[in-house]
């Protein structure tokens, strides 16, 4: 990793950009085919209006979007500004991510963040379409996430994050144990499903990639977020008391933010919300 290091900022920047938006093309493909049980490879991507194959100019990530103007060049029917969007965000997350390790340091954990800020994109809007987190992501997951954290762990100057194999599986056994043990028994006491057995595998997940400290923020950050989202739709009348709201967005979107700031809800409890 030590080359990039040695290419101009710009370069970095433009090349990590552009590996994120087809990142995030091959995530539409996920998002649309994996909670369906499709194939991800076959047959290649087509028309969900015609089943027409779109062809290779046709499927320029963010460009061809904009060059067909949201429609379908062979039926004319509309393209859900969705694929754009996942295309730009992963983009945009790719090209932070890459100038955040950059600032501390190239290193080969870099590019064990970028694939987990590809997941947790993925894992964001299934979730949010079909509340669902699906085994296929989560269950390879964590068992990418304890391997890399024997031949990958943090470099020592990540803030907060402690790294390792230990790390990584305790934050699998304490984390996932405890989001396992709320899930059985909130279900046990009301009768009902409260939370997900696909949000207890994501935070098992999380916590073998980024550590049982960063975990436990995890749970914090993604349960003030998860609350403040559904007092929003309350507060709009989309929902009530009882209506079941995806908690997978809100999980990823406190990950997310892990990634950049390790460590961040102990700098914010410590008065210090950016570190040196």
């Amino acid at each position: 990793m030590a080359i990039l290091g040695e290419l101009p900022v710009w370069y970095v920047a433009l090349a990590a950009f552009a590996l994120g938006a087809c990142v995030g093309s091959f995530l539409n493909v996920v998002i649309h085919r994996l909670p369906r049980g499709e194939s991800l490879v076959w047959p290649g991507s087509r028309c969900p209006g015609c089943g027409t194959a779109i062809r290779a100019w046709a499927n320029v990530p963010l460009l061809s979007w904009l060059a067909l103007r949201g429609r379908c060049g062979s039926c004319g029917a509309p393209i859900s500004p969705r694929y754009p969007l996942v295309e730009l965000l992963t983009a945009a997350l790719f090209l932070a991510l890459t100038l955040r390790w950059l600032h501390w340091g190239p290193a080969p954990r870099m590019l064990v963040d970028l694939a987990l800020a590809a997941a947790l994109v993925a894992v964001t809007f299934i979730d949010a379409e079909h509340q669902i987190i699906p085994n296929r992501i989560t269950y390879p997951g964590i068992c990418a996430g304890l391997v890399l954290a024997w031949i990958a762990p943090p470099p020592p100057y990540v803030p907060g994050a402690l790294g390792g194999f230990m790390d990584a599986l305790l934050a699998l056994v304490v984390a996932g144990g405890a989001m396992w043990g709320l899930s059985a028994g909130y279900e046990w006491w009301r009768g009902q499903i409260g939370l997900g057995m696909g949000d207890v595998k994501l935070v098992a997940m999380l916590g073998t990639f980024l550590g049982l400290q960063n975990t436990l923020g995890i749970l914090v950050v993604g349960s003030l977020l998860g609350l403040a989202w559904a007092l929003l739709l309350m507060l709009q009348r989309r929902a009530s008391r009882q209506t079941r709201i995806p908690f997978g967005p809100a999980l990823a979107a406190a990950g997310l933010l892990y990634l950049f700031v390790p460590g961040v809800l102990r700098h914010v409890l410590d008065g210090a919300w950016l570190m040196p």
